[in-house]
């Protein structure tokens, strides 16, 4: 029995330090995602406040720290915080700041970012290593270790355990609930339950999904102790418990402690509680809704993005635990199915939503693994009794079976997020059939176009996002003779300077004419692909990369018919041809200045498609759209003959034209 203890516990330690130092070894391999800035920005505020009980940084600039994170900004301080804040609680973003806060500002022995993900590298490791003791403790070493070794190689999970700020820590501190929960139970023990407390209160603090637990908790005590009832083997009466008063209390102050961590972990609540939890509410609800009736996309999306190993074993466990559900006093395999199937009916039913892929419901991602480690288990407990000759071939045919995923997700590092498995074709087949969010990286991708650039820039090299906020990538990633700024687009006017982009379904739609410019116009200098599909690239603004038959332009002015028509402007070309740019010069007198405007195109009259920038005053393809008697419109070798322009108001400037200019791409001469 000690031997067995000890293979266990070993077993354990392998599979939490395997983890942790592989992703250790890789964690600025990953670089941050969108939303991170803004989550390290407000956790320094916040844990500078609980630490010194200040809400502003005044204190550092007076002694001034050996190491200041880039995210402690002035005016981002906690008094900004506890006026301002919302969306989701910032419990996991304090927590991240803290790990800064020590690795980084204190020891120095990480980088500013890095120390970061850190936090969410362990809490992701401590999930893995949950999962294993949980499969292998129900249901045997070999179980435990296809658990863990599931939930290790689930590429969502892999990738985002390195930079997920909200999903994959959320997903820890789900799974910690209803670990820490069942183990209450089974032992009759108030530590378990007072374990199970904390951790709710922390997922809580980190992500609202934690509210869903119940329904996974519910019906798993119901069915565990009252299955004869159901089974209408008795009548329907129920046992009174006489459970222990230390029990009693535990669960009595279960949902006060959850409500206590939450409330004093986010001081944004303590002004006016009631209003400002509502607000926090009403947002959840607002993102959390969408159409009416049944959307399949979360389910589309597990079925799609999960490999296929673990699919095989996950449905090999799904049937076992029906098999099992009359054999088990405990109900484990039942509890693992709800705890699987709640996440996505919950997204599936009507009036739920999710974008972005299955990151949002995370928290099935461990239960998978654990049917896997069950359906594994028990493929092996129905074959070795007929053949016991094999017992250790299927064990290691089973734990090789995922050597094809594993290579795989090496040779997609660090992309694993944007997996798709063959039942769609892969990342390839999925943009193909234009699958939503197809590719989304979350901007993970720019630290390698970045990596790229340090490499290959010239000494000086300018440096710009296309879509994205400069935050988005924090400066210190670049050499530091590299400028990075979104102001360095030139646009027609090739000024040299690099753009850099993530490439993901849909992404022309949140482009307006930068992104139309740098796609269609330019050649691109470097891409970064998974199964054969850009989801980075970089273009280099020169002539030299511009594509051949963009190079030569031609103005059209006396060919151009217009006509001016209540706010309207009517344009008609000699033909179909691709447009470059629409200027024109107006009189200013004895009229309104513009406010707004909209370009609308055609090749036939009939049928009209309108561009999505909107016609304002601001800069735009290096240069400003509204100048003093002039305006000039960027296009991206955009195909029409018609053109329609909607000014307002009424009466306004643009509408007297003096004189109107079309630039074109000119066409060859035969």
């Amino acid at each position: 029995m000690k031997n067995k203890s000890l293979h266990f516990k070993l077993l354990a330690l392998i599979v939490f330090f395997g983890f942790f130092l592989i992703g250790f070894a890789t964690l600025s391999d990953y670089g941050i995602n969108w939303d991170e800035p803004d989550h390290f920005t407000r956790g320094q505020a916040y844990l500078h406040y609980f630490l010194t009980g200040e809400t502003d940084y005044k204190s550092l600039e007076i002694n001034p720290p050996p190491r200041r994170s880039a995210y402690q900004i002035d005016y981002l301080s906690a008094s900004y915080w506890l006026e301002n804040d919302s969306g989701h609680p910032p419990l996991n973003d304090i927590l991240a700041a803290l790990s800064n806060y020590i690795f980084y500002q204190k020891l120095g022995i990480m980088g500013d970012v890095d120390s970061y993900n850190l936090f969410i590298l362990l809490s992701s490791s401590l999930l893995v290593l949950l999962i294993f003791w949980f499969a292998a403790q129900k249901y045997g070493l070999f179980a435990g270790l296809v658990a863990s070794l599931s939930l290790a190689l689930y590429p969502l999970f892999l990738a985002e355990s390195r930079f997920n700020i909200k999903d994959s820590v959320e997903t820890f501190f789900y799974a910690l609930t209803i670990y820490g929960f069942y183990q209450g139970v089974e032992k009759k023990s108030w530590r378990w339950f007072f374990v199970s407390a904390v951790a709710c209160g922390f997922a809580l603090g980190t992500k609202f999904n934690i509210l869903f637990v119940p329904l996974i908790i519910i019906p798993w005590l119901i069915i565990r102790f009252f299955g004869k009832i159901l089974e209408f083997k008795q009548k329907i009466i129920f046992k009174i418990f006489h459970l222990p008063k230390k029990i009693l209390l535990s669960l009595l102050f279960y949902p006060i402690i959850v409500f206590l961590i939450f409330f004093v972990s986010w001081p944004y609540l303590w002004k006016d509680p009631f209003i400002r939890f509502w607000s926090t509410f009403q947002y959840y609800r607002q993102i959390g809704t969408g159409k009416t009736g049944f959307n399949t996309y979360a389910a589309q999306t597990v079925l799609f993005t999960t490999p296929l190993v673990i699919i095989f074993f996950s449905v090999l466990g799904i049937i076992a635990s029906f098999f099992l559900f009359k054999k088990e006093k405990e109900k484990t395999s039942f509890l693992f199915l709800l705890w699987f199937l709640i996440p996505i009916i919950k997204a599936c039913s009507p009036g739920s939503s999710i974008y972005g892929g299955a990151r949002q419901i995370m928290e099935y991602i461990p239960a998978m693994a654990l049917l896997a480690g069950l359906g594994a288990e028990k493929l092996r407990q129905f074959v070795i009794p007929k053949f016991s000759i094999i017992h250790y071939p299927l064990s290691i045919l089973i734990i090789f079976s995922f050597l094809p995923i594993t290579f795989k997700m090496i040779s997609i590092h660090p992309n694993q997020n944007v997996y798709f498995n063959p039942l769609i074709g892969g990342l390839k087949g999925a943009r193909d059939k234009d699958y939503p969010y197809w590719g989304l990286s979350l901007g993970s991708v720019y630290e390698q176009g970045v990596e790229w650039l340090n490499k290959n820039a010239e000494n000086g090299a300018k440096v710009t996002l296309v879509i994205g906020t400069a935050p988005n990538i924090p400066k210190s990633f670049f050499r530091q003779d590299i400028k990075f700024n979104n102001q360095f687009f030139s646009g027609p006017r090739r000024e040299g300077e690099y753009s850099i982009e993530a490439v993901y379904q849909d992404w022309i739609r949140v482009w307006f004419y930068d992104g139309e410019y740098v796609d269609r116009i330019l050649m691109p200098v470097y891409e970064v692909k998974v199964d054969d599909v850009p989801i980075l690239k970089i273009w280099k603004n020169d002539k030299e990369h511009v594509y051949p038959q963009y190079l030569k332009e031609e103005q059209l002015s006396y060919q151009v018919k217009w006509q001016v028509k209540d706010n309207q402007i009517f344009l008609e070309l000699p033909e179909v041809r691709e447009l470059m740019k629409i200027s024109w010069y107006f009189n200013e007198n004895n009229c309104l200045p513009l406010e707004s405007g909209r370009v609308v195109l055609s090749s036939d009259g009939v049928n009209w498609q309108q561009e999505r920038q909107r016609l304002y005053k601001q800069r735009i393809g290096g240069m400003e759209m509204v100048e003093i008697g002039k305006i000039n419109y960027p296009l991206a070798a955009k195909k029409a003959k018609y053109v329609k322009i909607q000014l307002e108001p009424q009466n306004v400037c643009p509408l007297k034209i003096k004189q109107l200019i079309v630039d074109v791409i000119a066409q060859d001469k035969q």
